[in-house]
This record gives C-alpha cells, sequence and structure tokens, in this order.
C-alpha cells in the first residue's frame, strides 16, 4: 500500500508540472505513435551489430580518460521553455519568454540549467558568452573535480525557445557525430559536441511536436546520452540506436525538466557509477525537491534499454 500511495502521489505532482513542459491534449495515443513515425528513417534500417547494448566499452574509454588526468566533458542542449513555439500549456510570460535568458523556467528561473549549477559550490562557473550564433543565446561553462580523479567541464547552451528543431538537430548530430569541434575560452580547449563524453538534452519533448532529418553520420564510437524531457524514452529511442548512442538516462512519463536531476546524475556518472545508481540517483534529486516518495519517482526515470 506504501509504494502504491507513493506512485499516486508523485503520479499527481507530476500532472501538475505536466504544464511546465507537455501537451495537455487528448491526442489519441494511436496519432501520437503516427507523430512520432514522422522521422525519415524506421526501425528496420537500424544496423543491430552497431548500437551499444551496454556501457562496458563506454565506461573502459572513460576510466582510462580519468588514469591519463584528461578531462571527460558534458555538453548539454537546452531550448528555452516557449510559450509560442512549443506544445506546451502556457506558463506565466516571464518563464515562458523563449528569448528571455535571465527569467526563462530552464535556464535563468530557480531550478533552471544556469542558476541551479550556479548556486552548488562545488561546481565552478568559469565562463559565459552570450550570442554565440543565431541559435544559441548563451553559453556557459563550469568545472568540477571528483575524489575519484575525475575533472569534468559541464558546457550548457541555451537555445532560443522557437529554435527547437535546431536544438534536437544539433544534440543528435552531436551523438552521431556529425558535429565535433573544439571550444576555445579563456586559456583552456575542450571538445564540445561530439567530442565531448556525455550529451543532454534537457526541456520539453520537441520530437512530441515535429520531426528531424537523421544525421548522415554514424558515431564509431559508442556515447551516453541523456534526455531529460517528457516521455523521451518512446521518442528518442530510435535516434539513438541510429546514431550509436546509449540511453544513459531517459524517462518514461510526465515530469518537470529541472536541473537538480542533471547535478545527481552527473556526479553519479563522472564516478563511474553504474545504470542502477544512475537511476537512483536521478529518482532520489526528483523526490527531494517535489517530495512524491522515492520509489514513485524512480519510474518516471529509465537507464538503459
Amino acid at each position: 500500500m506504501k509504494v502504491k500511495f507513493e506512485l499516486i502521489k508523485c503520479i499527481s505532482i507530476v500532472i501538475i508540472f505536466a504544464s511546465l513542459s507537455c501537451t495537455s491534449d487528448s491526442t489519441p495515443q494511436k496519432e501520437k505513435q503516427i507523430e512520432k513515425h514522422e522521422a525519415v528513417f524506421t526501425k528496420e534500417k537500424i544496423k543491430e551489430e552497431i548500437y551499444p547494448k551496454d556501457r562496458a566499452k563506454i565506461i573502459k574509454r572513460l576510466q582510462q580518460k580519468i588514469a591519463d588526468k584528461k578531462p571527460l566533458v558534458i555538453h548539454a542542449f537546452v531550448p528555452l521553455c516557449d510559450n509560442e513555439n512549443q506544445g506546451i500549456v502556457p506558463v506565466s510570460q516571464s518563464l515562458g519568454d523563449g528569448l528571455n535568458l535571465r527569467t526563462n523556467l530552464y535556464w535563468g528561473a530557480l531550478y533552471g540549467v544556469k542558476t541551479h549549477f550556479k548556486r552548488q559550490k562545488d561546481w565552478e562557473f568559469l565562463f559565459s558568452k552570450k550570442d554565440l550564433n543565431k541559435n544559441i543565446l548563451e553559453r556557459v561553462v563550469f568545472f568540477k573535480k571528483f575524489k575519484n580523479g575525475a575533472q569534468v567541464y559541464f558546457v550548457a547552451d541555451a537555445y532560443r525557445g522557437d529554435r527547437m528543431k535546431a536544438c534536437l538537430t544539433d544534440y543528435f548530430s552531436a551523438l552521431s557525430n556529425e558535429n565535433n569541434s573544439n571550444f576555445n575560452f579563456l586559456d583552456k580547449k575542450i571538445g564540445i559536441e561530439g567530442s565531448a563524453d556525455l550529451i543532454v538534452f534537457n526541456g520539453h519533448n520537441g520530437l512530441m511536436d515535429t520531426s528531424i532529418e537523421f544525421p548522415n553520420n554514424v558515431h564509431t564510437s559508442a556515447k551516453d546520452a541523456i534526455a531529460v524531457a517528457c516521455i523521451s524514452f518512446e521518442y528518442f529511442e530510435e535516434y539513438y540506436q541510429q546514431v550509436n548512442a546509449y540511453p544513459l538516462l531517459n524517462t518514461k512519463n510526465l515530469l518537470a525538466p529541472e536541473a537538480y536531476v542533471l547535478e545527481k546524475v552527473f556526479d553519479a556518472w563522472a564516478n563511474l557509477k553504474d545504470e542502477e545508481a544512475i537511476h537512483h540517483a536521478a529518482g532520489s534529486a526528483y523526490n527531494q525537491y517535489q517530495k512524491c516518495g522515492l520509489r514513485g519517482a524512480k519510474r518516471l526515470f529509465q537507464s538503459g534499454w
């Protein structure tokens, strides 16, 4: 009975917060499935021998980088919450202004990516650049050292709320290694996009509203992928298989995609924890802030296939 109560409580909170990221229309599941499969590929095209069934090679590569004292890099793609251009139930004007970095729900608000990580004393805020290009309003960089020797740079890009398609395309292009580059800031140089070790999407699930073209390239080395967005696994799974990515953390239901989940998951990831620990970290963080019960919170997330 206690487990059932916790789950009901968590689902109730999820429904309340669903308006922060997902539409509340009553589109039948069949119609949503049709929308989902408007992408330009099908399961039959997946090369079964390519996409990673586990993280063994990924962990080995991360271990080697830590042993060689090379930094690990996390690159996050964050589409700003946008009342006008995303399929969400509108939030307040300031939270849902897709051009307002200072107040946006997923960036400048209390649990937005930039604000939340700036408030964490163990994550050092290193750099910020506004108007990076026509799609990205700001790039920020944080840094943290871990007891296991890992040195982690966290790069986060705030995309204009009306540029969801560009954000999704860049996210999957990074996973496929179609986009990869070095980023120079201060006196440092780090690999981002496809050169990063962990690729993250955080915000409204734009694949509920649109489809994107499949990247031309396929990454020869599997990467960890995270998508904290409503029902992300259902919509992102086939893309991950196509680009040779491992679904380190995704979601199975509606939720508030706020940055405290990323914080705790990054800590577990940098310490080379397994999928079960990653899953637990996400659920624990969500329960800590939403007070919906640990077991219910963990049911919102999924790690692995």
